[in-house]
């Protein structure tokens, strides 16, 4: 998912000037303190500036900086591909990390499924028996399984299992109402906590995690728009950031600059430690002396740990991230369907998610096989004219002409409807909408056609399904209505 990992404000400067060139400039001092040390006089890499005035020597030093910096730049994907694990999660170090992911998705299923199913008993318990003390020493028994140490104002598990025994012994059903009561609400309290954790540290299926962190964390965002709306974000996020307000992409962009910035420091400290390893390996000017070894060791050692420290930092600023692309999804996604030319508005979260899918099919694959497309709005509404008529013939003109009779007596009428295939081929399908007024009601059974019943569906407007009509033929419906403040007879 490329797209969704790309500036999108079309404000590169800042994004480039930040994220990339400033990391690159301070781990370039950095090489010069910590790694050139290292090199023997006949290769060192300044050499070549020895010879310059102070002013040159900075401008090659900026050139090879810049250099550099559009290097990273360019290559921000693939680098951040890194740092998730596509390319290595098949090796064995991936596969292994992978399960790891993968346990502790697992474990966290596990234990959100028995907070959950503790809950739903709490509840029932509530309800009927708040001291129901059977129950509720079970659950107290089990709690050490269900939630995690916490510390903090609020009572610990080995607080409230002690408590709870005291009181228990006393017998105080009041105090022991209080205390079930505060687990209650202190498992209401983590389970939505570690709901949260979990929705956004993981994507929702296990086939879906990476053998990172980061890897994780940004494909639970990733697939957010799959999971809530139904939204191919690969394919419809391209399309989104057109509509997105300029503001809002800033805001996006500079959250991934800030992210970028973590990451490149994490990658530069990572490949700088690697450097000061082989040149102490390769010319082995630290082994001089114990005191020497020790420093040259010290310096791999403290890259190391900053490459983790900034990668550590990466993985809050994914999450910054991230939220600012899921709430993209939520706020613009309805903008974005009328660019689209859709005028339909889903009424529930499912219709919704059926016509994400089938747009987000129509982006990847292009048509059906069966040929089917997805209409542009909702059928139109019962007409507000009548009568009128429709057919399943889209072609088809038809002429309508209506009147009344009065009935047998004063109380009914017989409407009369006129329908013509004023078309040079047969109209099929065809259904006759009609609407009486306010002080009529239609009476039951009465529509015919030539003699024939017709079949009647629909509360004022009603609806007569008159069959076909060859070209240049008419027929004629008719149905009666009885007034509602007739006289008794």
């Amino acid at each position: 998912m490329t797209s969704i990992l790309s500036s999108i404000s079309g404000y590169f400067s800042k994004s480039l000037i930040l994220g990339t060139f400033l990391p690159v400039a301070i781990f370039t001092m950095l090489a010069l303190i910590l790694f050139v040390p290292y090199l023997p006089p006949d290769i060192v890499i300044s050499s070549p500036l020895e010879g310059w005035e102070k002013e040159w020597r900075v401008i090659g030093i900026s050139f090879v900086v810049i250099v550099v910096s559009g290097l990273i730049y360019n290559l921000n994907i693939p680098i951040l591909r890194l740092y998730e694990g596509y390319p290595w999660r098949s090796s064995l170090i991936g596969s292994w990390l992978r399960r790891r992911e993968r346990a502790k998705f697992d474990s966290a299923q596990l234990r959100l499924d028995a907070m959950r199913a503790a809950l739903r008993a709490m509840e029932g318990a509530v309800k009927g028996n708040p001291a129901n003390t059977t129950f509720i020493s079970e659950v107290m028994d089990n709690w050490r399984g269900l939630v995690r140490q916490r510390t903090g104002d609020g009572l610990t598990k080995s607080r409230w299992f002690q408590s709870w025994r005291e009181s228990l012994e006393r017998a105080q059903g009041e105090e022991i109402t209080a205390q079930w009561q505060a687990i209650d609400q202190e498992l209401r309290s983590e389970f939505s906590l570690y709901r949260f954790e979990l929705k956004h540290a993981y994507p929702d299926k296990r086939a879906l995690i990476m053998p990172t962190r980061l890897g994780n964390v940004i494909r639970s965002f990733e697939y957010y728009s799959q999971r809530e709306y139904g939204i191919d974000s690969n394919q419809i996020w391209p399309r989104l950031a057109a509509v997105i307000p300029e503001d809002y992409a800033i805001s996006i962009d500079d959250t991934k600059t800030t992210f970028d910035f973590m990451m490149n420091c994490s990658l530069l400290s990572a490949v700088l430690s690697f450097c000061v390893l082989i040149a102490g390996l390769v010319y082995p000017a630290p082994f001089v002396s114990p005191a020497m070894a020790l420093w040259w060791l010290l310096k791999i050692v403290a890259l190391v740990v900053l490459s983790y420290f900034f990668y550590r930092l990466s993985i809050n600023r994914a999450h910054a991230w991230g939220l600012l692309v899921k709430s993209a999804f939520d706020l613009f996604r309805w903008d974005l369907l009328k660019k689209l030319g859709y005028a339909q508005i889903p009424k529930q979260r499912k219709d919704e998610r059926a016509l994400w899918t089938e747009i987000s099919r129509q982006a990847i694959f292009g048509d059906r096989f069966d040929k089917k497309s997805l209409a542009y709005s909702e059928p139109a509404p019962a007409p507000d004219v009548y009568p009128t008529v429709r057919s399943s013939s889209a072609r088809a003109r038809f002429e309508i002409t209506r009147g009344v009779k009065a009935g047998n007596n004063g109380d009914s009428l017989v409407v009369y409807v006129r329908v013509k295939n004023a078309d040079s081929a047969t109209a099929n399908g065809i259904t006759v909408w009609d609407r009486l007024s306010d002080d009529l009601d239609f009476e039951w059974d009465s529509a015919r056609l030539d003699s024939e019943k017709v079949h009647t569906s629909g509360i004022n407007p009603y609806q007569f399904h008159i069959g076909n009509l060859v070209a240049n033929r008419e027929a004629i419906l008719t149905y009666g209505a009885i007034k509602k403040d007739r006289k008794e007879h």
